[in-house]
């Protein structure tokens, strides 16, 4: 940091001759390699590793590279190492840093050959923002001690987003490692970016001003792509990558770039021939907030999570928990075999979103509006997957099984089919509202009461004898029974089908009025419910006039 003379000087928690932000990754072959980073001050111009067999032998050396690198707030040395030809089912003991300064010993172990049986931890969005210039990532690092005292044989963390409040701020790392000091230097932090981990103050003292976001995860990829496997596409590595343990291929993607990640993740699960298949993303496919919405990246993710068969997709952002039925093609089943299980962690920080909603297409949902974290267990066992969701009082959430062999999902929760078609709005069902008021199809062609859709979303609508007119989204339509010309605020439209009065409501061709208002809509043909979505976070609620 400088002030206002232009003087540098070190920031709390800023970096020392001593090594620190000590971490371990699986770099590679997780029984063969092992990758640990740290930093240091700039004074420090070399840096090494020594390690040795828990049951003794010699300490070998082996010589870590560094960048240097300035950030917002200070000036130091990034150090990283990536050791090979390890003993598969070996423990280690190791320490990090110079002839001057050497870390204290810790310890990590390599996987055995043939692993059947082995777990993890998963969490998400454990950010904190407070105190502003001194995060206190202690709730998180708590949570995660005494879930490794209760669960000693996991062999990883699995994270999905929003490590930090502000990646592209040291302060806000600073803050993580300090929280997370005493675990990821023996258990290995495998990561997921976040929007969070994507954005930045362009400046954090006195106050944060200039909040930007990124395109790429810079400050992420720099600190971390040392450390992960560097298997991802070009110029998304680091953000992008898959790793394997035991039976399971482990794929993770980045919130950059979908376009550019499509096709490296689908070819990436479709070379794997692990038993089983797990991502994590941080933005929900199926989300639970009310206004809620997936096209930052779904519409090129889409192939590799369907087609490519995740068998679960672990995702945060909206700081509560949910589990969808195996879902393809927005339609909703009940075998695993049928589709990938969308699973939403929770937070990890006691981070709480107010209004969260189960949608049709959850099967599991708890609104995490407590301010206590919350982690999930994921134990694999052979042909058997079993997650535990544990709020960090240790009170469980959700316990679901996935049997491969018998392709069955347990407790059993069959997927929803209904007679009559249903109308959705962002997976809430419209329910008492329109109550028989479904859907109908004439001469191929969607017709439904656009009226009350907008009633329910909160939008205007004015109901006259013979027309119907409805304003949401900054967009206006009227439709009139009987003509297909409808009168909206970019013109008069002609639309495929004419309006018509059923049971007291005009119904009108659902594809003419969606596009109207920007909307997308689809039908799910095996549960037989209409699903509109819009990508607008808007909550388009009608208010009394202004005098």
């Amino acid at each position: 940091m400088y002030d206002e003379n232009g003087n540098f000087y070190k920031p709390e928690r800023g970096s020392t001759p001593a090594p620190d932000h000590i971490m371990l990754a699986f770099c590679g072959d997780a029984k063969t390699e092992m990758a640990v980073i740290w930093r240091t001050s700039t004074d420090v111009e070399n840096g090494y590793i020594l390690y040795r067999k828990k049951s003794g032998g010699d300490w070998l050396k082996a010589d870590a590279s560094f960048e240097t690198k300035e950030t917002d707030i200070d000036i130091s040395n990034y150090f990283s190492v990536r050791l090979s030809g390890l003993e598969p089912g070996t423990k280690y003991i190791y320490n990090v840093g110079s002839d001057a300064h050497r870390s204290e010993d810790f310890s990590f172990e390599t996987e055995a050959e043939n692993v059947e049986k082995f777990s993890f931890i998963v969490i998400t969005d454990h950010q904190k923002g407070d105190p502003c210039h001194l995060p206190d990532y202690s709730m998180v690092g708590d949570m995660l001690k005494n879930a490794l005292k209760k669960h000693p044989e996991c062999k990883f963390i699995f994270t999905a987003g929003d490590n930090c409040d502000n990646g592209q701020n040291e302060l806000q790392w600073n803050g993580m490692f300090e929280g997370l000091k005493g675990i990821i230097e023996s258990v290995p932090y495998m990561m997921t970016t976040g929007n969070h981990d994507n954005r930045g103050y362009i400046s954090y003292f006195p106050e944060p001003m200039g909040k930007f976001y990124l395109e790429h995860a810079d400050f992420f990829d720099f600190q971390f792509g040392p450390a992960y496997p560097q298997n991802g596409p070009d110029g998304y590595t680091g953000e992008n990558y898959s790793f394997d343990y035991g039976n399971t291929h482990f794929l993770v993607l980045g919130i950059n770039a979908p376009a550019v990640v499509e096709d490296w993740a689908y070819n990436d699960l479709q070379s794997s021939g692990k038993t089983w298949k797990l991502g994590a993303y941080h933005f929900p496919i199926y989300p639970v907030m009310p206004e809620g919405q997936n096209n930052d990246g779904y519409p090129w993710l889409r192939k590799p999570i369907e087609d490519g068969r995740l068998d679960i997709l672990f995702e945060g952002h909206e700081h509560s928990f949910a589990r969808t039925y195996p879902t393809k093609g927005d339609e909703l089943f009940d075998r695993p075999s049928e589709g990938t299980v969308h699973y939403i962690v929770g937070n990890g920080g006691g981070n709480i979103y107010h209004s969260n909603a189960r949608k049709t297409w959850h099967s599991a949902f708890y609104p995490q509006e407590i301010r206590v974290g919350s982690y999930t267990l994921v134990e694999i066992d052979g042909d058997v997957l079993t997650a535990t969701a544990y709020l960090a009082d240790g009170r469980i959430i959700d316990v679901f099984t996935i049997n491969k062999s018998k392709d069955e999902i347990t407790p059993i929760a069959l997927a929803p089919t209904y007679d009559w078609t249903k109308m959705a709005f962002k997976g809430q069902m419209l329910e008492l509202i329109s109550r028989e008021l479904y859907p109908e199809m004439k001469d191929g062609i969607w017709y439904a009461p656009f009226g009350v859709l907008i009633q329910f979303i909160g939008g205007k609508v004015v109901k006259e004898k013979d027309s119907l007119y409805v304003e949401a989204y900054g967009h206006r339509a009227t439709f009139t029974d009987g003509s297909r010309l409808a009168k909206t605020d970019l013109g008069t439209v002609e639309m495929q089908g004419e309006p018509y009065f059923a049971r007291n409501q005009l119904f009108v061709p659902v594809d003419d009025s969606a596009k109207m208002f920007e909307m997308e809509w689809y039908h799910a043909k095996r549960n037989n419910y209409i699903n509109w979505n819009t990508p607008s976070e808007d909550k388009p609620l009608c208010k009394h006039p202004e005098e």
